[in-house]
């Protein structure tokens, strides 16, 4: 049996998904799942599932989802006892951790970094692929609710997290022309200084310099899109110098609007160039 989170939330087991009709009890077995062998106290699944607005008779419904959940485990070929009564004032999950993808990600991973501080860099990068191809799409895809969209987020990043940190030891190894490729992905879905700066450094060392600046054109487009920012002026210089031309200059020669809140704007000189900082960011003008 395998409960899986790192996308739609449902049960795999002898290649048979079982998955919950609502919305609420995939909010439950996740909540549960992520605290496997801890007990979660009522009011926890209460602020999972409904947030401020709490429903009349709440906690009865929860008990309802649970007995749902429980059914659903049962099919799949848990007992009974992966999800006892309540008690304690909440419920339980009593699984295996290692039945639920979540908690394979987070142990693959902690295993590819102790990998490399031992230096066996091949093992890493395949301890790292297998944790990345645990991922169906979105975590909690299926469940609505405030708590699991937080979820969502910080579970994306640790995704990106592992994701750069595979990417960085590709280049460690010689590996360029695969990290300009997947980086350049990475970019376009999560975009981001530290996934532009590994498809920069694929890019210089798989001899594609001159593609640089239209990369950077791009990855200035989509950061402007995702986030209402541009890439910094570390970024900019880093291009400018990988790529040998100050072409990549042209990703900011629009000066992006600055709020009334942003506070006093400083003008500085950096390769030559001007630099005007608001808010912390910096950002290169003529």
């Amino acid at each position: 049996m395998d409960i899986r989170l790192l996308g739609e939330v449902e049960i795999e087991s002898a290649g048979t998904i079982f998955a919950l009709p609502r919305s609420a009890e995939r909010c439950v077995l996740a909540t549960l799942a992520l605290n496997v062998g801890r007990v979660v106290p009522l009011g926890t699944f209460v602020d999972h599932i409904w947030g401020s607005r709490t429903p009349t008779k709440a906690e009865e419904s929860v008990a309802t989802y649970v007995r749902a959940v429980r059914r659903m485990i049962e099919r799949a070929g848990g007992t009974r006892d992966c999800l006892p009564n309540r008690r304690l004032d909440g419920y339980r999950l009593d699984v295996t951790p290692s039945a639920i993808d979540h908690r394979r990600f987070v142990d693959l991973s902690a295993t590819a970094r102790r990998l490399i501080r031992q230096e066996s860099f091949p093992q890493a990068i395949g301890t790292f692929e297998q944790a990345l191809a645990l991922w169906r799409g979105e975590a909690l895809t299926n469940v609505n609710s405030q708590w699991a969209e937080s979820v969502r987020y910080r579970l994306r990043q640790d995704r990106l997290d592992v994701t750069c940190e595979l990417l960085d030891l590709l280049l460690r190894v010689g590996a360029h022309a695969d990290v300009a490729a997947r980086a350049a992905d990475l970019v376009q879905e999560e975009p981001s200084e530290r996934s532009i700066s590994l498809a920069l450094r694929g890019l210089a060392g798989s001899g594609q310099r001159a593609t640089i600046p239209s990369f950077m054109m791009r990855a200035a487009a989509r950061m402007r899109e995702a986030s209402g920012v541009r890439p910094s002026a570390q970024i900019v210089a880093l291009a400018r110098k990988l790529a040998d031309s100050e072409e990549v200059d042209k990703i900011a020669l629009e000066r992006p609007r600055v709020a009334e809140s942003s506070g006093v704007i400083t003008i500085t000189a950096v390769n030559s160039k001007n630099v005007y900082q608001a808010g912390g960011d910096q950002y290169f003008i003529d």
